[in-house]
């Protein structure tokens, strides 16, 4: 079974497949983790012209994609028969898929962006480019492999290097070690967006926690406000109440 880096680019947020690529993984022994000589990038027409915002993340513009299948002829090529697909917020690329017809039920999906915010959360960003430079030892390589960012092959490569750092540092050894990590991972610790950005769980008072889970449409993080509030609520059975 194939362990795949992936990655898509959209003609808007949420939008159509307009490019797709993969990179195959796989650990040659419990201490190496490299890349295989196999991987894949293809282009797609969209169903409406692309966004002017999306446009200017990636840089493909609609006259590059006059001679492309329409997106819903997307699927990863059958040479793979995936098993992990691994991506930096990777459920976005995932329901680009589903949008495109592909069934991915059968698929455990490994999220790197969940990783590194478990794993560094106290980093001021967590986006692709400024982990790529956090766990760089040559910023000035990075940077030089960072210039053609945002196209999906790029992004798969960048995504690469990201992982090999993280299964270094946290010494994973083979792709269910590092899938179980991701799910553990999805269930947040601290906040990373709005008012109580760089917040720990732990940190807020349940006035806070209450007003995120009513606003938060984040499944894994209503659960992780959720048992914060059940642990702050638990009452050891065996200690004796307080009465005088």
């Amino acid at each position: 079974m194939t362990a795949l880096i992936f990655d898509t680019e959209t003609h808007k947020l949420h939008g159509d497949i307009i490019e797709a690529a993969g990179v195959e993984v796989y650990f040659y022994s419990p201490a190496e983790f490299i890349p295989t000589q196999r991987e894949f990038s293809k282009r797609y027409k969209p169903s409406e012209p692309i966004s002017l915002g999306a446009m200017a993340v990636h840089h493909i513009v609609d006259e590059d994609l006059i001679k492309c299948p329409p997106f819903t002829k997307f699927k990863i090529p059958d040479e793979y028969n995936v098993e992990y697909l691994i991506g930096h917020n990777i459920d976005y690329d995932i329901a680009a898929m589903n949008r495109a017809g592909i069934d991915t039920s059968g698929i455990k999906a490994i999220c790197t962006l969940a990783i590194a915010r478990y794993i560094w959360p106290k980093l001021e960003a967590h986006n692709l480019s400024a982990l790529a430079y956090h766990v760089s030892s040559n910023r000035k390589a990075t940077r030089r492999g960072l210039r053609t960012a945002h196209s999906a092959l790029s992004d798969c490569m960048t995504t690469y290097s990201l992982l090999n750092a993280i299964i270094r540092h946290q010494g994973i050894r083979s792709m269910e070690e590092l899938y179980e990590l991701s799910e553990r991972a999805r269930y947040p610790t601290h906040i990373f967006y709005g008012k109580y950005k760089g917040w720990a769980i732990k940190d807020l008072d349940d006035t806070d926690i209450h007003w995120l889970m009513r606003r938060t449409e984040d499944e894994y993080l209503k659960r992780s406000l959720e048992d914060e509030l059940l642990s702050r609520s638990t009452i050891d059975e065996q200690e004796e109440l307080p009465f005088i």
